[in-house]
Formats: structure tokens, C-alpha cells, sequence
């Protein structure tokens, strides 16, 4: 049984066992890699869903608010390779969705992907493809890009990133449960 839910202080003995799940899809997902301490921070705030099986961690995502938590991103959503199709990614968003729901309830949700798995899900949710300029215009959000695999060329095109933007307002997020219930 694969347990999935959201993160705890206690569950800070995940950080490094997180990172090294990220790293280990970054290059085929363009996923942006993130150290356990960083990490570490996401998961005691409760910013973390984690997927734990037998005492392992093995999927896991996080989000983070953005421009006086106007926008809040979820990210790193990864599952280990052996556990996919299960619905752990489906199920890590939904942690993810909820948490954000409830602590910043009227935060415009966005992702950044090139991940077709995670745009059906987002999309299953009511996010919409749409430009990256209409994401958070943030620095330090699109600093985290620096990570991905595909940074410099990306930048030596002169754009600002390679994955399709995706969001959900409060108001389509209302409408969506409505529409769906």
C-alpha cells in the first residue's frame, strides 16, 4: 500500500531521498533539480505531498508562493519509475492542489512541464495552457529554470523557457467543482 499525503516536519528525513528522485528524471523530464535542504524547508512547511512506500519515499512534488502569494507553482512532482503508471501523480497533485487550496485560497495556481503526463493532469484539474508571460513575472521563480537541462540553450534562443505554462485561477478553479461535482 503507497501511502500519499501531505508533508510534516517530521518528514524531513525524506529531503535527500526527494532530491536524488528529481535528479534522477531531471534530464528526461526538464525538471529543475533542487538540493535536500531546499527541499527539507518545503516538506517541514507542509508545501510537500509525498508518496511513501514501506517507509520509502517514492513519489514526491512541492509548491511554492510567488509575488506576495498572488501565484503559487507546483513542482517537482516525480514518481519513481517503477511505481508510474499506478496514479501516484494524479494523487500527488491532488495533495498539492488541496494544500494550496487551503492555505492560499485565492492564489492563481500555475506549472511549467513538458511532462505529457503532468499537463493531463493539470489539465484534469481546470488548468489552462497559456503563455509564460501570463505565469508570475517573479525573478526568483524563473531563476530556478538555471537548473534544467536546458537552460542555455534555451537562453542562447533568447527565450525564457522550453516547458508550456499552465494555470488555474481561483475563479476557474470554482467553476471547475461546480461543473464537476
Amino acid at each position: 500500500m503507497i501511502e500519499v499525503r501531505e508533508s510534516g516536519p517530521e518528514d524531513v528525513i525524506y529531503a535527500d531521498a526527494a532530491s536524488r528522485l528529481i535528479d534522477s528524471v531531471a534530464d528526461e523530464y526538464d525538471i529543475a533539480r533542487r538540493t535536500p535542504g531546499w527541499l527539507a524547508a518545503k516538506i517541514k512547511k507542509r508545501h510537500a505531498a509525498l508518496a511513501v512506500e514501506h517507509g520509502e519515499l517514492v513519489g514526491f512534488g512541492y509548491w511554492s508562493a510567488w509575488e506576495h502569494d498572488s501565484f503559487v507553482s507546483h513542482s517537482g512532482l516525480v514518481v519513481r519509475p517503477d511505481r508510474m503508471g499506478r496514479g501516484l501523480g494524479g494523487r500527488l497533485k491532488d495533495v498539492l492542489y488541496h494544500s494550496t487550496r487551503r492555505q492560499l485560497p485565492e492564489a492563481t495556481m500555475m506549472s511549467l512541464s513538458t511532462s505529457p503526463q503532468v499537463m493531463k493532469i493539470n489539465q484534469s484539474l481546470g488548468f489552462e495552457v497559456v503563455p509564460l508571460d501570463r505565469l508570475t513575472s517573479d525573478p526568483a521563480f524563473w531563476a530556478g529554470c538555471a537548473t534544467c537541462r536546458n537552460f542555455a540553450d534555451v537562453r542562447a534562443r533568447g527565450e525564457k523557457c522550453c516547458c508550456q505554462g499552465l494555470i488555474l485561477t481561483p475563479e476557474r478553479a470554482r467553476k471547475h467543482v461546480r461543473e464537476n461535482s
